[in-house]
């Protein structure tokens, strides 16, 4: 089952134990669930998705130093690298990211 499959079927067993009026504890043995797993999932249903697809991005030449490149984070960190980074490198760095 891929991911985005169990999130959705969680999703709908966390709105089923809201519904219900029971403990996360009585739910998840009533239906035959690990008591942890739907401690987890509602947990991790009730976390902000701060985490955007994509971001904007804008250029700033005056930032970083000749022949250096700077990533700048929305949350306040830098990243300095030099201007000679081979491109691929740099992609596989940004899917990371």
């Amino acid at each position: 089952m891929k991911f985005v499959e169990r999130e959705a079927l969680w999703r709908e067993r966390v709105e089923q134990w809201r519904g219900s009026g029971l403990s996360q504890r009585a739910f998840a043995r009533k239906h035959g669930y690990p008591v942890r797993q739907v401690g987890y999932w509602v947990r991790r249903l009730a976390a902000p998705q701060s985490t955007p697809l994509m971001l904007p991005v804008a250029v700033d030449s005056a930032a970083a130093p000749a022949g250096a490149m700077s990533l700048r984070c929305e949350r306040g960190w830098m990243l300095t690298l030099p201007g000679d980074v081979p491109a691929v490198w740099l992609a596989e760095l940004l899917r990371a990211l």
